[in-house]
């Protein structure tokens, strides 16, 4: 049977347009999240380290004070376990949670006087911003005491790539010069990653730094 009703041509570019910014929508969310799996990836970093805690290459970092630091400075040959979170100081999301997170733990470690054994360390993955007077308002503005908590900024952006592949950190431009990123608590001792902690669970992060902190004393 012939079918009798012409093809409105004056709606193909339309849906084609249309099909085409689905198509690269669906390609993009597939390579930012990492081949799709965005979702389990917390799941598999931390699970990774359950075994076998992860080696730390060296970086170089600037302090509030604009002071040019090593990691191994600040890790390596420190004898506290940290809790090690990463942030952007322009960050009004995820690094606000983080921030508050840090700020309870900071009040904790020095009412148990804990300060001694274990440290907080926020590193900044955006040097490109994040300078010595960016750090320094950041460090004001969540009340550190430097006691307990440092925050860093990676003195290199040719380095954060690799800083960020270490510790399983995936960073997504977003509008606004901002970007999108996971978030969670880092346990490290010297140059090692021990474990990784959801960021909702700041008490838990806190135990099993001193669950390292022990082992390492025995």
């Amino acid at each position: 049977m012939q079918n009798n009703y012409p093809l409105n041509t004056s709606i193909l570019p339309t849906l084609l347009v249309s099909l085409l910014v689905t198509l690269l929508g669906a390609v993009l969310f597939f390579y930012s999240t990492y081949q799709g799996q965005a979702l389990t990836t917390e799941s598999l970093r931390q699970a990774e380290l359950s075994d076998h805690p992860k080696k730390i290459p060296n970086f170089l970092f600037i302090n509030a004070a604009d002071q040019e630091l090593s990691l191994d400075q600040i890790i390596k040959n420190n004898q506290r376990v940290l809790i090690v979170d990463f942030i952007y100081t322009r960050c009004q999301t995820v690094c606000i949670a983080l921030g508050n997170s840090f700020q309870s733990l900071q009040e904790t470690l020095l009412k148990r006087g804990l300060q001694d054994q274990i440290g907080l360390l926020s590193i900044s993955f955006d040097p490109e911003n994040d300078d010595a007077q960016a750090l320094k308002r950041y460090q004001q503005r969540f009340r550190m005491d430097e006691r307990v908590w440092q925050v860093l900024s990676l003195k290199d952006f040719k380095d954060r790539q690799n800083l960020l592949n270490t510790f399983g950190i995936m960073v997504i431009p977003a509008p606004l010069d901002e970007f999108e990123h996971n978030a969670a608590f880092h346990i490290v001792n010297k140059n090692y990653l021990y474990q990784i902690i959801d960021i909702n669970q700041a008490e838990k992060a806190l135990e099993a730094a001193l669950l390292v902190r022990g082992g390492l004393a025995q």
